[in-house]
């Protein structure tokens, strides 16, 4: 395979950040009577926005929230990432050598993806672009933030690698005909996880930084 673009997930593959939304999204939502350990929650809701999670629990577990509870939640979120927000061990000397051209494509806001690579350091680093699922109709687990990257960057899909952490990413990334590393790095990542992103259609899987350079030497991504 050659591979002239990678294109990276940025919450739990670049930011160790979804084990941070786990625990405030669970802390926040105690007080309405609804209740799930941090692994239960990591599998049922990987990947997802959070309106889309609160709405399923609010369906599914009869929650009943304020209307300025997503509100609230994303001001205690970028409070916590300013102070707590880490890079992944490792991701951070990956990111700065690539010299292969990279992207970000996230189902966050831009702004969100760009506040993290600065808070971690990255931002000077990256060249490239940040797709994010506002810029389409439908957000990951469908393709078209994917394919939205590959029109405007004009890349071969042939020739692009993806770097994902959930099954709701490597669902979108397969359903738009690219190759995916599936990457079990991030804190909040449970035992079973690589199985799953197999099951979605995985092509790799990794567990570091370490072992994510190690398939890009054998890939020939420099």
């Amino acid at each position: 395979m050659t591979v002239s673009h990678v294109f990276f997930d940025n919450d739990g593959t670049i930011v160790d950040s979804e084990i941070i939304a786990i625990r405030t999204m669970l802390r926040n939502l105690e007080p309405y009577g609804f209740v799930m350990d941090e692994r239960t929650y990591a599998i049922q809701f990987p990947g997802l926005l959070e309106r889309d999670i609160l709405a399923i629990i609010q369906r599914d577990h009869n929650v009943k929230v304020p209307e300025n509870f997503l509100q609230s939640l994303h001001d205690e979120h970028v409070a916590l990432f300013e102070n707590e927000l880490q890079v992944i061990a490792g991701m951070d000397h990956l990111f700065h050598n690539l010299k292969t051209p990279k992207s970000m494509v996230s189902n966050a806001s831009v702004m969100h993806v760009e506040r993290c690579l600065r808070r971690v350091g990255l931002l000077p680093d990256f060249k490239g672009h940040i797709f994010s699922a506002n810029h389409v109709e439908r957000p990951k687990p469908f393709p078209d933030v994917y394919l939205y990257a590959i029109e405007k960057t004009g890349v071969n899909p042939e020739e692009v690698l993806v770097v994902e952490d959930s099954p709701t990413g490597v669902s979108a990334a397969k359903a738009a005909g690219l190759k995916v590393v599936g990457f079990l790095g991030a804190s909040h990542i449970a035992d079973g996880h690589g199985d799953i992103l197999y099951e979605r259609g995985a092509d790799y899987l990794v567990d570091s930084a370490v072992e994510l350079e190690r398939l890009f030497g054998q890939l020939g991504v420099k």
